[in-house]
Formats: structure tokens, C-alpha cells, sequence
């Protein structure tokens, strides 16, 4: 197998392992808050996974940039073969952990095995580990903490939303106004104007009140913040994974376009999301807490805007940790949260850039023995 069809392979395995893992984060509010079932919340993630995806060649350009040339210093002279094990020691982990049900950064196990198999192959001076602490470190660091305050600030702005039977549903709708005047020598009152104009409410009873009127509850509000978080979570992952892909074929001398390769990584989150998606969208909505629609809707919200804002500035944020701090965030309510699972959800978060770095030195190694060419 050549090294450009190798890389090929490997990076739509990452992608497979991805979708699984992280079509979750947008999703587990709906089935954790009673919104929808799995296979439809799934189908919905994965919708918008595809959206975010494809987007990434366009609006995520930064994100390639910051992955395919920044992480290795100057004078460096990466090879093919250290290219493929990378992508592939950071898919041996966030696979191992996606079957154990646990949710993983995907980023986090691409900065592992970055740096694990960058040092092997080229030496500790060979990664630039200034960019790596400015660039990516940083903000994986600083964005779950952002995530978590922001949510709990806005729980506690909106305490008062859908509380009370008329505040879960605003109606809008375009009634006629009637102007009317005295008649001409009488006191009988006659229209002499009809202007359409719109009535916007927040009566829950608006619904029999008003058939025809447009109404948003906080369910609809609910679809839509789970969709922007598919959509961005897959707008900040798939360049990154197109970095690493599009480096393995420049440097085994193959040429593809890098919208060949975003659509073959689209289809590989999109796969994963159908088949995988499952096993770690069952811890993040059943095993940490319990979200009303309210909670659920905050805790996307938060996470979309985080998420996509890092996305197109070029800056890696880990929908992983974003979307589980703002999910703690919002419901942090004593003892209905399950504090065991967090531990072994934050436990793994902490084991994930080694565990990426020795697999992916792992796969170096075992490349080098069996001659892969680089």
C-alpha cells in the first residue's frame, strides 16, 4: 500500500472515530432533557456535522494553517511516515476510549501524538512548542473554564424563563389594526383604516388563542442551538484532521485538493456519527446529570458560540471539554449531578495527550521496522 493511500485510509478512520466520539456533544441535551429520542438526535447531529464539515474548507482556513504547518519548528523535514503515524496513534486513543463509552478530545489526541511522534522522528527541538503552548494549549486550556462560567452566568440570567406556564412559548403573529372615527354628522364610530400590524407575545395559550401564529417554544429553541453545535464541533475538527491528511500526501508526493479531502473526512464523522454515535452520547445525557429544556438549550448555546468562534479565528478548542463544562455548568445542582462519572470523564481527558503520544510512537516504530517509505 503506497503512503498517500495509507494516509488516505488513516485519516478517514480518524474521522469514523471522531464523528462517534463527538457527535455526542451536541446532541446529548436533547435525549438527556427528554426532547427527542437517540436515533432522531443522532440523524440531527449528523446532519449538521456534514454542514460543518464541508464548511471548514471555507471558513476554517486559520485551523489548517495552525495544524498543517505550524506545530513542527523551522528547518524541520517531517516525512510521510511520521505524518500517517501521527493520525494514527491519535485514532488508536480516541477509538480505545469511544468504545469505553468515554467522551475524548479529539484535538487533544492530535496534540499528543504531534508532539509524542514529532519528538521521536525529528527530536525535541524538531516540534516548536511555543506555538504549541500559544496556539493550541491555551486555548484548550482557558476555553473549558470560559465554557463553564459563561453557561453557569446565563442559567442563573435566565432563572425566570420557562418557570411559568406563559414564559416557555413566544407567539408572533400579524393582526389586523382597526383605526376608527366618528361618521359625519352621527357618534356611530366607522373603520376608516385597516393596517396589518405584529403582535408578539410570550402566552403559553397562544396556541388556541391563535392557531395561526408563529410560535417558538423552547423546544424549537433547543433543536436549533443542538444543530449549531454539530455545526460548529465539526467546522473546528474537520480542518484539523484535513492538516494532517493533506501533509501525509504533500510529503509522499501525491497531490489531492483540499476539498477532496474535506469531503472525504465529512464522510467519515458523518459514518461515525450513524454507526458510533451512540455509546458516549448515552454517558453525556443520562450519566452526569439531568437537563431540563432550559439547561439543554443554554449549554448548546454557550458551546456553538465558543466552539465556531474558535473555529474560523484559527484558534483549537476541544468540543469535548467545552460542551461537558458548559453541561456542568447548567447543572451543577448538588446531588443530581453524578460527581464519579466526572471524575473518570476529567480522568481521561488528563490521559488522553499521552496516551495519543505513546500510540502514535507506537505506530512510528512499527513503520520504521516493517519500512513504510517516508
Amino acid at each position: 500500500m503506497s503512503t498517500a493511500l495509507l494516509a488516505g485510509a488513516a485519516g478517514l478512520l480518524l474521522a469514523y472515530v471522531n464523528g462517534a466520539n463527538d457527535v455526542s456533544k451536541g446532541i446529548a441535551t436533547l435525549v438527556g432533557s427528554g426532547v427527542t429520542d437517540y436515533r432522531r438526535a443522532i440523524y440531527w447531529g449528523a446532519l449538521w456535522t456534514a454542514a460543518g464539515g464541508l464548511a471548514g474548507g471555507s471558513l476554517a482556513s486559520a485551523m489548517v494553517t495552525t495544524f498543517g504547518k505550524s506545530l513542527l519548528a523551522a528547518g524541520t523535514t517531517p516525512t510521510a511516515t511520521a505524518a500517517v503515524a501521527t493520525i494514527l496513534g491519535a485514532t488508536a486513543w480516541v477509538l480505545i476510549a469511544t468504545r469505553a463509552g468515554l467522551p475524548v478530545s479529539t484535538t487533544h489526541a492530535i496534540v499528543g501524538a504531534v508532539a509524542g511522534v514529532g519528538a521521536a522522528a525529528y527530536g525535541l527541538h524538531g516540534v516548536s512548542w511555543t506555538v504549541i503552548g500559544a496556539k493550541v494549549v491555551l486555548p484548550l486550556l482557558l476555553s473549558p473554564a470560559a465554557s463553564l462560567a459563561v453557561a453557569a452566568v446565563l442559567l442563573r440570567a435566565t432563572a425566570g424563563v420557562g418557570s411559568t406556564a406563559g414564559a416557555d412559548c413566544v407567539c408572533a403573529d400579524v393582526e389586523p389594526a382597526v383605526t376608527v372615527a366618528p361618521a359625519l354628522g352621527t357618534s356611530a364610530l366607522i373603520a376608516c383604516d385597516l393596517r396589518p400590524t405584529l403582535s408578539v407575545g410570550t402566552r403559553a395559550s397562544c396556541a388556541a388563542e391563535r392557531p395561526g401564529a408563529l410560535r417558538l417554544t423552547l423546544d424549537h429553541l433547543h433543536w436549533l442551538t443542538s444543530g449549531a453545535t454539530s455545526f460548529a464541533r465539526a467546522l473546528n475538527d474537520a480542518p484539523k484532521m484535513v492538516a494532517l491528511v493533506l501533509a501525509a500526501f504533500v510529503l509522499s508526493g501525491a497531490r489531492v485538493a483540499p476539498f477532496v479531502l474535506f469531503e472525504l473526512v465529512t464522510l467519515g464523522m458523518v459514518a461515525g456519527s450513524l454507526a458510533g454515535g451512540r455509546r458516549v452520547t448515552h454517558l453525556l445525557a443520562e450519566r452526569i446529570t439531568r437537563l431540563d429544556h432550559r439547561e439543554g438549550a443554554l449549554g448548546n448555546l454557550v458551546t456553538a458560540a465558543l466552539v465556531g468562534a474558535g473555529a474560523i479565528g484559527g484558534l483549537p478548542m476541544s468540543t469535548t471539554h467545552v460542551s461537558s463544562a458548559a453541561i456542568v455548568g447548567v447543572g451543577w445542582r448538588g446531588a443530581g449531578m453524578n460527581r464519579w462519572v466526572v471524575r473518570d470523564v476529567v480522568l481521561a481527558w488528563v490521559v488522553t495527550v499521552p496516551a495519543a503520544a505513546l500510540l502514535g510512537v507506537l505506530v512510528l516504530g512499527i513503520a520504521t521496522r516493517t519500512g513504510l517509505p517516508g
